[in-house]
């Protein structure tokens, strides 16, 4: 998923986004990045009219920003009506009641690089589901396996800590952190390391679209990472791979790019 996201939330810079994928978005600041991405989340109603936000610092390491960025961003879109601040022992960020359109021109950036983002999803799944059969064969112990037994055992260990971790998230923020870690765990546990590289700057990239989900819905997403992993464990490639196919597929439609075709038909 998330994405697909979501310990302290700390990993590598992200990549300079200068390709063609993410043109569009580039040209955009990075507070009006996060509140095209709210704002999205918000019209699609991934987040319900009165549903709190985690903190400022939860929402910037979600979204790979500093938590300066995302304390602007925040405090914009409630200047404009579309969250509303509570002060207070019981206060926090809550989405309003009735949400006005904001962030308009933010937003049809993140709309106009549909192409790129579909694009974006089909490079990931060739990558991962590559990636996701080398490391069952690693697991297994089979011909061509990528990584020692040793290491294999315990990158399978980040991989069923990732799938807990994210099972036990009760908010976005921390899924997606828990998501990002599942998915490079899986990544490594292929022992290529050439291969890994392109993978990760893919997923980095998609990234840069995540845009807040329902907690529920995520967890159901984790049910998959569950099996995935599972079926590394088993050294059962065919299995794994089917698995990552349809969790990588299934993003054409549930990230903001399908949603929004369905909420215009």
């Amino acid at each position: 998923m998330t994405g697909d996201t979501p310990g302290p939330r700390t990993h590598a810079a992200v990549p300079a986004l200068t390709g063609p994928a993410v043109a569009g978005i580039t040209r955009l600041s990075a507070v009006d990045t996060v509140r095209a991405r709210i704002a999205l989340a918000v019209e699609l109603r991934l987040l319900a009219p009165g549903e709190q936000l985690p903190s400022d610092a939860d929402v910037a390491a979600a979204l790979d920003v500093s938590e300066i960025t995302a304390r602007r961003a925040v405090k914009s879109l409630a200047e404009e009506g579309l969250l509303r601040r509570v002060r207070g022992r019981s206060g926090g960020t809550f989405v309003a009641d009735e949400a006005p359109a904001a962030a308009r021109g933010a937003v049809q950036t993140y709309r106009a690089d549909a192409e790129a983002v579909h694009r974006l999803i089909d490079q990931r799944l060739l990558a991962e589901t590559s990636l996701t059969h080398f490391a069952a064969v690693a697991a297994g112990g089979g011909a061509g396996a990528g990584v020692a037994a040793g290491a294999a055992a315990s990158v399978l260990d980040d991989i069923d800590t990732a799938v807990a971790d994210a099972s036990a998230a009760q908010n976005w923020t921390d899924y997606h952190a828990a998501d990002e870690r599942f998915h490079l765990a899986v990544a490594r546990a292929a022992g290529r390391p050439g291969l890994l590289g392109v993978y990760e700057e893919t997923l980095r990239r998609l990234y840069q679209y995540f845009i807040p989900y329902p907690i529920a819905y995520l967890h159901e997403v984790n049910e998959e990472h569950a099996a995935l992993a599972a079926a590394i464990r088993a050294g059962d490639p065919e299995t794994a791979v089917a698995i990552a196919e349809r969790h990588v597929a299934v993003l054409h439609e549930t990230m903001f790019v399908g949603l929004q075709q369905d909420a215009d038909a």
